[in-house]
């Protein structure tokens, strides 16, 4: 038996359709966008746990700056890695190629411009600045 609608009520569905259907595609946006940058700052905080583990090892700045681009080697965009450190007594160092010392502390920070993917996200900004600091004993 089909259901019959008032006259007035014929138009009704569509209508709470046009505007319900806006509000959960910018939900969807947003959840995805958010979702991707989450991903890409973890992906960066990896890669600076790695840096700052080979920067604990002694390793050059160029060498702790490869650790960590490769690493991120898979992101569209540019990622800047700054190495420095601080002394055993809690000061800070100079140049980190020359003025690393074993017993302090090795200090890798990246920085890399997410690029947003839906609209929901460039309605925000154009990029976000994902920054990540990681600190390690120098052996």
């Amino acid at each position: 038996m089909p259901i019959s609608r008032r006259r007035g009520e014929r138009g009704a569905s569509a209508v709470e359709f046009a505007l319900v259907v806006p509000l959960l595609l910018a939900i969807l946006f947003a959840m995805i966008d958010f979702g991707f940058a989450i991903n890409r700052y973890t992906m960066l905080n990896n890669a600076t746990r790695e840096g700052v583990r080979a920067a604990s090892l002694s390793a050059s700045g160029s060498e702790v700056d490869k650790v960590v681009n490769d690493a991120l080697s898979d992101l569209k965009g540019k990622v800047t890695v700054s190495v420095t450190c601080q002394t055993p007594l809690g000061g800070t160092c100079g140049s980190w190629d020359a003025n690393h010392t074993t017993g302090g502390v090795a200090v890798v920070t990246t920085t890399y411009q997410h690029a947003w993917l839906t609209p929901v996200g460039k309605a925000i900004s154009s990029t976000l600045t994902l920054t990540k600091t990681s600190q390690m004993r120098i052996e």
